[in-house]
């Protein structure tokens, strides 16, 4: 499948997109990072916010104090979760289980 042409004015548009999408996610991950929320606020908010839906599962939970790159890897896989996974498709058990996992 080709790559859709696209008029100088939609390119445009596409580029302020993308940048206020990463600058929203960047404001959300250092806010996540500072423990200004909770996991559980940070998933509801990014599930009702398109831009951050977009946001891997991974990525969100290295965010969080104490959870390195090796510790949300293991913590996914525990719990099943795919190491594609963002976060608009996470289930209901998934989400509950990432906030059981949380709690201890």
């Amino acid at each position: 499948m080709a790559t859709p042409e696209l008029s100088d004015e939609q390119r445009a548009a596409a580029l302020v997109k993308a940048t206020a999408v990463r600058s929203a996610r960047r404001v959300f991950k250092e806010e996540l990072s500072r423990g200004e929320m909770t996991l559980s606020q940070a998933i509801t908010r990014a599930k009702a916010d398109e831009a951050l839906a977009g946001i891997r599962v991974h990525d969100l939970l290295q965010c969080l104090p104490g959870v390195g790159p090796k510790r949300a890897a293991i913590t996914m896989e525990e719990i099943g979760i795919s190491a594609a996974r963002r976060v608009r498709g996470l289930g209901t058990h998934q989400v509950e289980a990432l906030l059981e996992r949380e709690a201890r």
